[in-house]
């Protein structure tokens, strides 16, 4: 059983209007009142399990000029009585009961927009270091680009190696790995890592062998005068997506078939395995959330049947061609974006997104000194989602860009 309501269009928020019915059940188990949600730990006083089943809409109406519906309930949860009174704000019920509902319940707090060079040329962000901590409108601006394009750049940053903590705080808590909180990317001899060498570093998303790969990646340029040594990034989602309108068949291969990832060394040993693409269903339509893709680290393939070492040998030969495709696409000439960092200037960009790259450079003809951070990815959408219900218009879909 539920409760129907016509919900009319919202200019400010681009939402069209809308016929729902309200399940007694849901709507009453969304009742954010004092009684129901604590207001300062924000936690529930109650659980789903509390409401009957056959509880019944006793009285609904309109207020605040059709803007706030409320609701007394028949057959309430055992020790709420009459007085008890559910208060629903209109944009609340069009986000919680329409199939158009706010996204950032999921990983999309705006719409995406996928790019290629040309894209990224014309769209590129850049922020001042003093807008970003200072401004709080540009600020908002950058990160709404940053939720869309998943790259954006930084300027003018004061000459200090402290400076990649300082940047990421302003969106999140840093994230703390083996590397540590902050590290370095120069060239060292018998690295550990091939990104501490003057080799030349394919695209590829960051700790593929953790658990949570971090969501966000801080990369400050302190020095760069050797030859060679840009940076390079690509969207993944979009050669992901490419890859699906050209290839069907090698696209559901790589969004199925796990590849593993390793890192092994004296103090360390982590693994884990993930689809080089990774999706999810919004709005009824499956789309690419994440691309999982790092050569340099990929562990050795096991077979999945030793009883049948045909059938594992023709999934596997069908994951490489798949493969062969995707990376065809990625690295396609007009899919990537390249620049050299200056010092002062940084690259924020997410991790799982946009696979980042480098080229070669020459050690004897200058110094390339890089530091860096990670934020995770549930405190920057946790940002992401602050901002947009501070600036809601500027955050709708189709605000200007």
């Amino acid at each position: 059983m539920g409760l129907g309501i016509h919900l009319p269009e919202n200019v400010q928020t681009e939402s069209e209007a809308v016929d729902l019915v309200l399940d007694y059940v849901q709507l009453r188990d969304s009742c954010r009142c004092s009684r129901c949600v604590d207001p300062h730990s924000k936690q529930r006083h109650f659980k789903t399990s509390n409401i009957p089943l056959l509880i019944r809409v006793r009285h609904a109406r309109w207020d605040d000029g059709g803007q706030r519906l409320e609701v007394q309930w028949e057959n309430d949860i055992n020790g709420f009585d009459d007085s008890h009174l559910s208060i629903y704000d209109a944009d609340f019920l069009r986000s919680t009961f329409s199939c158009a509902r706010d996204r950032s319940a999921g990983h999309l707090i705006v719409d995406r927009l996928h790019w290629c060079r040309l894209r990224m040329e014309e769209l590129q962000t850049w922020i001042s270091y003093d807008d970003f901590v200072n401004d709080d409108a540009k600020f908002c601006h950058a990160m709404r680009r940053l939720a869309q394009l998943g790259l954006i750049f930084m300027k003018d940053i004061p000459d200090s190696r402290d400076m990649p903590e300082k940047i990421a705080t302003r969106m999140g808590p840093l994230r703390n790995t083996f590397y540590g909180l902050t590290w370095d990317v120069r060239a060292l001899p018998k690295a550990r890592n091939v990104a501490y060498t003057d080799q030349a570093l394919g695209f590829h998303v960051d700790l593929m062998y953790t658990n949570e790969p971090p969501g966000y990646q801080i990369l400050q340029c302190l020095r760069n005068s050797c030859e060679g040594g840009e940076s390079m990034f690509v969207d993944g989602v979009r050669a992901a997506t490419q890859l699906r309108n050209r290839d069907q068949h090698a696209y559901d291969v790589l969004r199925r078939f796990q590849v593993g990832y390793e890192y092994a060394h004296d103090d360390h040993h982590y693994r884990n395995s993930w689809p080089v693409i990774e999706t999810q269903v919004i709005d009824n339509k499956s789309i690419v959330q994440r691309v999982n893709y790092s050569p340099p680290f990929q562990a050795p393939f096991h077979s999945h049947s030793a009883e049948h070492p045909s059938s594992w040998s023709v999934e596997f030969r069908a994951f490489t061609r798949a493969l062969n495709k995707f990376v065809t696409i990625l690295e396609e000439p007009c899919n990537v974006f390249e620049l050299k960092l200056n010092p002062g200037e940084c690259a924020i960009f997410e991790n799982r997104r946009v696979l980042h790259g480098r080229r070669a450079f020459d050690i004897s003809s200058g110094e390339r000194w890089l530091a860096g951070t990670y934020v995770d990815e549930d405190a920057l959408r946790s940002t992401f989602r602050l901002l947009r219900q501070k600036n809601q218009a500027a955050w709708v879909a189709g605000a200007p860009v």
